[in-house]
């Protein structure tokens, strides 16, 4: 049983206290870009752009992309003309903050028990600094270049949410393939760590937890405590055996938003000729996966979101969507422009479904196979559907691009 753990950093894996913190790095970033801009300026349009990443719901822009749109153009400046204070800030100066930090034992002993037992380590720590940042403060709290044990760390250039938004938290899994052993989140955050991530039904572990504020029902439910009480935890995790329990109408939206910056992010390097390739086990190939989910989020899904919505109680008919991969050819007539398609068909929906209220969500429909169902377990299987096709993509890209998954 292979566990996924991700960890947040700040005040988990290191102590570091942000309201001592950020004002630091806020004076010394202020004081490298001076010469260009002045802090009265920086500073207010600093805050404003990150609030941006943070707020923004869906795009398929990464959160550096974003934050830049929202930053320079205010500012009237070039990113280019100041990129190599920022590069040599990050690389120097920012180290000076060190010294707000402070090492935190129980976390070295927690990664070295996650390692040892071949944990899937992911440091989910919330991405609005560039990886530079995030592998410096990971220095302090003990983990080097020779000490790495981590499959990678969030940081804005490649991730396209942030917490607490949910898609942050199915961007991480679905670049991991949606690993099908347990999977846990633990951090010190209730509201970003917790959470969003148990939206996902992803049990979550609350580091030094205050449990006075939490009501009667949370209390039996999220654990917390320690560090130290974190290895007893997870070796009691239960194992799903693949099952994604997306129940909450926000962990589902979460999964349908970060579905298509998920199949950029596994495709974007191969060539024609390996969207065309199959394997062994797998019998369809990427292009003819991403074909399939285009057409059936065109012609079966959209089309049963407006049928619930503008029906009573509509009879749905069950549509058998497998024959079509052969009948319309989609390995000759089909390319990579499908998941452009894909993702602006996906924008459509989630405009449409993040706008509904809970009694919209709750409203009933007939299915030929399911029998009655709700419009919310309809979008919820849309979900589970994405999750299937994302662990096909990346088997199939791991058996067949062995040089390219790596970075996976």
């Amino acid at each position: 049983m292979s566990i996924t753990l991700l960890i947040d950093l700040d005040d988990t894996l290191l102590i570091n206290p942000l309201e001592s913190f950020m004002p630091a790095y806020i004076k010394l970033l202020s004081k490298k870009l001076s010469p260009h801009i002045s802090p009265e300026k920086m500073v207010p349009q600093l805050l404003a752009a990150t609030d941006c990443m943070i707020k923004n719901p869906f795009s398929a822009k990464t959160l550096e992309q974003t934050f830049d749109e929202n930053f320079y153009p205010v500012l009237g400046i070039e990113k280019s003309d100041v990129a190599p204070l920022i590069i040599d800030f990050y690389q120097n100066e920012f180290n000076e903050l060190k010294k707000v930090t402070n090492l935190r034992p129980e976390a070295v002993k927690l990664i070295k028990y996650a390692t040892d037992n071949n944990y899937n380590i992911v440091v989910a720590t919330n991405p609005l600094f560039p990886q530079t940042a995030m592998r410096s403060r990971l220095n302090w709290a003990g983990f080097t270049d020779d000490n790495f044990p981590f499959r990678f760390v969030t940081s804005y250039e490649m991730m396209h949410f942030s917490k607490p938004n949910p898609a942050y938290y199915a961007e991480i899994l679905g670049r991991l393939g949606w690993p099908r052993g347990p999977i846990c989140m633990v951090g010190n955050s209730l509201k970003e760590d917790i959470l969003p991530s148990s939206l996902l039904g992803i049990p979550g572990f609350w580091v030094d937890g205050n449990i006075d504020k939490l009501d009667d029902a949370r209390k039996m439910h999220i654990p917390f405590g320690g560090l130290n009480e974190v290895i007893p935890w997870l070796e009691s995790l239960p194992d799903p055996d693949g099952q994604i329990d997306l129940q909450d109408v926000q962990g589902i939206l979460g999964t349908l938003r970060a579905t298509p910056v998920v199949l950029q992010y596994l495709t974007e390097e191969l060539t024609e000729t390996d969207w065309k390739k199959k394997s062994d086990t797998q019998s369809l190939s990427v292009l003819e996966m991403l074909s399939h989910l285009m057409d059936v989020e065109t012609e079966i899904n959209a089309p049963r979101i407006e049928l619930v919505l503008s029906g009573e109680n509509p009879f749905i008919a069950g549509v058998d969507s497998d024959p079509w991969i052969v009948e319309r050819q989609y390995q000759n007539t089909r390319s990579p422009q499908v998941l452009s398609d894909f993702e602006a068909q996906r924008q459509n929906s989630i405009v449409k479904l993040a706008a509904l209220s809970h009694d919209e969500w709750m409203l009933p429909a007939r299915h030929s196979f399911f029998g009655p169902t709700t419009l919310l377990e309809l979008v919820r299987f849309i979900a589970l559907h994405d999750i299937d096709h994302i662990r096909q993509v990346y088997a199939l890209i791991n058996a067949e691009f062995k040089d390219k998954s790596d970075r996976l």
